[in-house]
This record gives structure tokens, C-alpha cells and sequence, in this order.
């Protein structure tokens, strides 16, 4: 039996975070309380926190500068995008057990409905989709 469900309220918010580990774990609470808002379940938003943390974790590792974040919800998908300004763009790092980093591009890999990097006029974004 298909389970028919109502489309979300449609979001669209962007907010800048300064260049801080903690932007993180900011960026996890903006986009789950925005989402919760709009109607996404309770499983789809703790993946929604693992994927936000770990891209917006990357941009203030990697990309070294401040992060400008945006969030789309409309239907039953979640879109976001977050911007660097470092133009260097992320890899996909082989599977490497004893690693303590380097698996964030990876999960997403498995757990977006699709991801990728756009080139920006400074630097770069990385995006993903989810369903929900």
C-alpha cells in the first residue's frame, strides 16, 4: 500500500557562520528547528543533523573561511547548500577503517539522494538532497 503524505511547508532561510567549530553544531540546531517546523519526521531529521554537520564541519576545516549556509524544504525534499571560499574541492577519501577522518563525503555518498560541488565566484559550494 503507498503511503501518500502532505507536502511539507515550504522553507527557503540562509544564514552565515563565522569560521568556527562550532558553527557546526549552530548550523545543526537553525536547520533542524526550520525543518521541524515544516513538518519532517523525527528519522529523517537526525540524518538531516549527520549530513549538515558534516559539510558545514568540512567548509570550516577545509575551506578555512566563514560559511553561508542555505536550506530549501518544499514537497517531501530537503535541499542544502553551503558555501566557502576556498575553491579546492573535497574528494571522496578511500574506505580506510583505522582513519579518524575523512568519511563525511562518503556518508553523504550513501545517505543523499544526490550531492555535489558547484564552483562559486569565490570559492565553492557543496550540496546535497535529501527525501523526507
Amino acid at each position: 500500500m503507498a503511503r501518500h503524505l502532505p507536502p511539507l511547508d515550504t522553507v527557503r532561510v540562509s544564514f552565515d557562520l563565522p569560521c568556527d567549530v562550532a558553527s557546526a553544531g549552530a548550523a545543526r540546531r537553525l536547520v533542524v528547528q526550520r525543518c521541524r517546523g515544516a513538518g519532517v519526521g523525527e528519522d529523517e531529521l537526525e540524518t538531516l543533523e549527520l549530513l549538515v554537520s558534516e559539510v558545514v564541519t568540512n567548509a570550516v576545516l577545509h575551506g578555512r573561511s566563514d560559511v553561508h549556509l542555505e536550506l530549501a524544504v518544499h514537497g517531501r525534499r530537503v535541499g542544502v547548500r553551503v558555501a566557502d571560499d576556498n575553491s579546492r574541492r573535497p574528494r571522496v577519501q578511500k574506505n580506510d577503517a583505522g582513519a579518524l577522518d575523512g568519511r563525511g563525503l562518503a556518508i553523504l555518498d550513501v545517505v543523499a539522494r544526490r550531492w555535489g560541488v558547484d564552483d562559486a565566484p569565490v570559492g565553492k559550494v557543496v550540496w546535497f538532497e535529501l527525501d523526507v
